[in-house]
């Protein structure tokens, strides 16, 4: 399954509940800033690293932009997961979060 959440949306979301992030921007992206608690698997690894995670759970996808993270997610639908799209990615999250 595949759906796409707003920024806004997500921010609620993430303070109120334990989410399963995965950031696929590169890992030196990744190390000058993340989500706390997200995992690091650079849209490169990515879809060799599949097998490791449980299609039981949800994951939000998040990139720079939201636009890989769309391609992702959606890749990710159709392997059998429950991918969520954060639309506008990491430069669109408020500056407090």
């Amino acid at each position: 399954m595949f759906e796409s959440i707003s920024t806004p949306d997500f921010e609620t979301l993430y303070t109120n509940k334990e989410l399963n992030v995965i950031d696929i921007r590169e890992t030196n992206s990744y190390l000058q800033g993340h989500l706390a608690h997200s995992i690091s698997l650079p849209v490169t690894v990515l879809p060799n690293m599949l097998q490791k995670l449980n299609k039981a759970k949800t994951y939000h996808i998040i990139s720079y932009s939201g636009r890989r993270s769309e391609v992702i997610a959606s890749f990710m639908a159709t392997k059998g997961f429950h991918a969520v799209h954060v639309i506008g990615g990491i430069k669109q999250l408020s500056k407090d979060f």
